[in-house]
């Protein structure tokens, strides 16, 4: 099942996709020349927090520079960096 969201949409996987266990969340652009002439990237990324609602350490911000979670299973996995937003589909994916 996909599920499309613009800037600032949100939707509750629970409602969704009760009993859910595995989520891939993947960004797609296309890079455009802005007003500066220059081209520009974007990243995914994700906090994951602990049950005092706080970041636990710094291995637990996942994005291009740190791709697997701390865990053993490895829970959480960035699937690595697009400079360039080429081909079609999702271009990051976590």
């Amino acid at each position: 099942m996909a599920i499309s969201l613009s800037k600032g949409q949100r939707v509750s996987l629970e409602k969704v996709a009760p009993g859910l266990e595995a989520v891939l969340v993947g960004l797609g652009w296309d890079v455009k020349t802005v007003d500066t002439g220059s081209d520009f990237d974007i990243d995914v990324s994700v906090f994951m927090l602990g049950e005092n609602e706080k970041l636990p350490s710094d291995s637990h911000f996942i994005f291009y520079n740190n791709l697997k979670s701390p865990d053993s299973a490895h829970c959480i996995e960035h699937m690595g960096d697009s400079l360039t937003g080429e081909g079609e589909g999702d271009d990051e994916v976590i």
